[in-house]
C-alpha cells in the first residue's frame, strides 16, 4: 500500500510498519557542499564491512583534524542546509501518522555517516535506541539498495518459514524482506524497531549516507503515563 502526503512523499506500510520516502529537494547543491567534509575525515576500513562514523570508524578508520565529526551531524553547521530540509520531512512522517504535536516534541539524538567501499555491505541490525530511524543518500545510485526484514526470532507458536523451500511464488501477502532502491539525494524514515542492513556495493565509487535516530519525548512541562518526558526534566548524576 502507498500513500503520498503534502510533500509529494510515498509511505508504504512493511510488516505492519509505515516507511516513508521521498527526495530531498535541492539535492545536488547539498551534496556538493557535503561530500569533501565527508571524504575528508572517513576512511575506507578492509573487511566486508561499511565504516561508520558513530561505532569503531570513528576510533579507527576516521581522520577528524580539528573535524569534530562522529555522530553530531544534525549539530554540525557543516551539514545544516542538509538538515534544514531533512526536519521538513521528519516533521511531515510524525505528523502523517497522528501525533499530536502539540504534545509531543521531535529530538535528533545522533546522526553519523556510512562509508562503504566496494564490496562491503552494512550488516542486518536495528536500532535500541531511538523510535524511529533515517538515511539519506549522498551518493548510493546502483550501490546497494537498503532492505528491510520481517523479524523471525520474535515470533510466537507455530509458524512455517518463509523461504523458498516452502513457498511457490512471492507475493504482497507472504514476502518476508523488502528492497528500498537506494537513489542519490533520496531520504528514508521508519520504525528503529525494523531490522534492517544493506547490499554489497559493486561500484568502484563509496557510497555514502547519513543516518539519524529520533526520539519523541513529550513537551516540556506536559506529563504522561506512557512517553518519555522532556529532557529538561531530567536530573543528570
Amino acid at each position: 500500500m502507498e500513500k503520498k502526503n503534502n510533500t509529494d512523499a510515498v509511505i508504504n506500510s512493511l510488516f505492519g510498519s509505515k516507511v516513508y520516502q521521498a527526495q530531498i529537494k535541492g539535492y545536488e547543491k547539498i551534496n556538493k557542499k557535503i561530500i569533501p567534509f565527508i571524504e575528508k575525515f572517513v576512511k575506507e576500513q578492509p573487511g566486508r564491512f561499511a565504516t561508520t562514523t558513530d561505532i569503531r570508524g570513528k576510533e579507527t578508520y576516521t581522520s577528524f583534524d580539528g573535524e569534530g565529526a562522529m555522530d553530531n551531524f544534525h549539530t554540525d553547521k557543516k551539514y545544516k542546509l542538509l538538515f534544514d530540509e531533512l526536519n521538513k520531512h521528519i516533521k511531515a512522517f510524525i505528523t502523517a501518522l497522528g501525533y499530536d504535536l502539540t504534545k509531543f516534541d521531535i529530538h535528533i539524538v545522533k546522526a553519523w555517516s556510512t562509508y562503504t567501499a566496494k564490496e562491503q555491505h552494512i550488516a542486518l541490525h536495528r536500532h535500541t535506541a531511538s523510535h524511529f530511524s533515517t538515511a539519506y543518500y549522498v551518493r548510493a545510485e546502483e550501490m546497494g539498495n537498503l532492505k528491510i526484514e520481517e523479524e523471525q526470532g520474535a515470533k510466537l507458536g507455530l509458524f512455517i518459514p518463509p523461504t523458498d523451500q516452502y513457498f511457490s511464488k512471492w507475493n504482497e501477502f507472504n514476502f518476508a524482506s523488502y528492497n528500498l532502491i537506494a537513489k542519490t539525494g533520496n531520504f528514508v524514515m521508519f520504525p528503529s524497531t525494523l531490522m534492517h542492513m544493506t547490499e554489497n556495493n559493486t561500484k568502484d565509487i563509496p557510497r555514502i549516507s547519513i543516518s539519524s535516530d529520533i526520539l519523541l519525548t513529550m513537551k516540556s512541562g506536559v506529563s504522561a503515563e506512557h512517553c518519555i518526558p522532556h529532557p529538561k526534566g531530567w536530573l543528570t548524576i
